[in-house]
């Protein structure tokens, strides 16, 4: 008997091991069955290194959510890879209302399994309890899901997590975290902390359960009569850096989002027919691009699997290094008069600067320098190191942003460089944007 629970023990953290992929959340929207927007978000994806992406499904019985579904599906079937459902409960609270989807797709040859099971996850509890799951999960029948839904709004997570795996841990197999991904919610600067994570990773895995870990860019919302910023600056760069120096502990992690504009935390490429109007003045692809952050995504996703930690990054095999520099197109006090919802709420977490991350090589470094320019000045210039470098480089002045990489020993010849598509004004017009203008380096 000692023995048979020895080797389940084994077994379980084994697997908890051996997991260590890398998912993405995307948000379910109307998609054009007349392009090829589900392909190529699918493509991306899988070039990037993710294994699969979160389908957050808040509407699962509308039919512009089950075409889009469908389109996705086909796409990752036809292109080696993987999908899951996110229960969205802040939209559709039963979770009931989504079985029928479940059941239509958790047999698919694209649907992601670990452990050899289907798995699920959600959005938020909305005050449901370890009966209702275990029920709802139970109604499948032979079917039992890996089931790692973000429960973090439900009593003691946060402040007793071993209390709370003991009381839910028949009904889950890991736990996800969505809050910890950005700093807490304030109207200073903060940095990010990885201090709650550890709490509940431990709580996790002393239970047998996985747990997968937020990493996101920032938040800012300009939707809905809401209007709020959450650094933001280098908190993407920041976080990597805490999920890999926790080694092999974090067994999934979760990229905050593949295409959320209204939340303004996407890296793929916004398909604007599933977006709202009013999401497009701040989030779009032309000034609002995001798609330059992704190089430095996939160097992340490869030490994760790796279990390195981010000086072990490295850039694609081909690339002595790449990266991106992001910053808003105004300043944090500027008065946004244009505005009707006037400056956001957590304005003063944010900082006046030029963030950049670059994952370099190991060789050929030694006399190449990284310059920050800032409305005409030269704000930063940096040696660069193998790995991720990363930095916050404060003086954002009015005028265009732009970052080079130099060659010292070839009279400062630009090597790579990169210039943002939007100036930096005084005041805004019309909008108060606090989403991140990104641009990546080109040769």
């Amino acid at each position: 008997m000692l023995k048979g629970t020895l080797v389940a023990a084994v077994a379980a953290l084994a697997h908890l091991a051996a997991a260590r992929d890398v998912f993405a959340h995307y948000m379910v929207q109307g998609l054009d069955g007349r392009t090829d927007h589900a392909v190529q978000d699918v493509k991306d994806a899988r070039d990037m290194g993710i294994a699969a992406f979160a389908l957050n499904v808040g509407k699962p019985k509308d039919g512009w959510a089950t075409d889009a579904i469908n389109q996705l599906f086909t796409a990752a079937k036809d292109n080696n890879f993987k999908l899951f459902f996110s229960l969205d409960l802040a939209q559709t609270k039963d979770a009931y209302a989504y079985s029928a989807l479940i059941k239509q797709y958790e047999g698919h040859e694209a649907y992601y399994k670990a452990d050899n099971r289907p798995f699920l996850s959600t959005f938020s509890a909305q005050k449901t309890d370890v009966s209702y799951w275990t029920t709802f999960l139970g109604s499948f029948g032979q079917t039992k899901f890996y089931f790692v839904p973000n429960f973090d709004d439900t009593p003691n997570y946060f402040d007793n997590p071993s209390k709370w795996m003991q009381d839910w841990g028949k009904a889950i197999d890991g736990a996800f975290t969505w809050e910890t991904a950005w700093p807490r919610n304030s109207d200073k600067p903060s940095n990010v902390s990885a201090s709650q994570d550890d709490k509940v990773l431990k709580a996790a895995h002393g239970a047998k359960k996985a747990y997968m870990m937020p990493l996101s860019t920032l938040q800012y919302k300009h939707w809905t009569g809401q209007h709020w910023y959450r650094p933001g600056e280098v908190n993407m760069p920041q976080r990597m850096t805490e999920i890999l120096d926790m080694g092999d502990r974090a067994d999934f992690v979760e990229i905050i989002t593949w295409n959320d504009g209204g939340e303004s935390h996407y890296i793929g490429t916004l398909r604007m027919e599933g977006i709202d109007k009013s999401m497009v003045e701040y989030a779009n692809n032309d000034d609002y691009n995001h798609v330059a952050w992704q190089p430095v995504f996939t160097s992340f996703i490869y030490a994760f699997n790796k279990g390195l930690k981010a000086g072990g990054m490295r850039p694609p095999a081909d690339k002595q290094f790449v990266g991106s520099m992001w910053y808003r197109t105004i300043k944090k006090d500027a008065s946004c008069q244009s505005d009707a919802l006037g400056r956001p709420g957590g304005a003063g977490a944010a900082r006046d600067a030029v963030n950049w991350a670059i994952v370099a090589a190991d060789y050929g470094l030694e006399n190449l320098r990284l310059q920050i320019w800032s409305g005409g000045n030269l704000i930063r210039q940096v040696a660069l190191q193998p790995g991720l470098n990363y930095g916050s480089e404060p003086g954002l002045a009015t005028g265009p942003q732009y970052f080079e990489v130099i060659d010292t020993a070839n009279n400062n010849k630009i090597v790579m460089s990169g210039k943002g598509r939007v100036d930096v004004k005084t005041q805004s017009t019309g909008y108060c944007n606090f989403n991140y203008v990104v641009t990546g380096l080109d040769k």
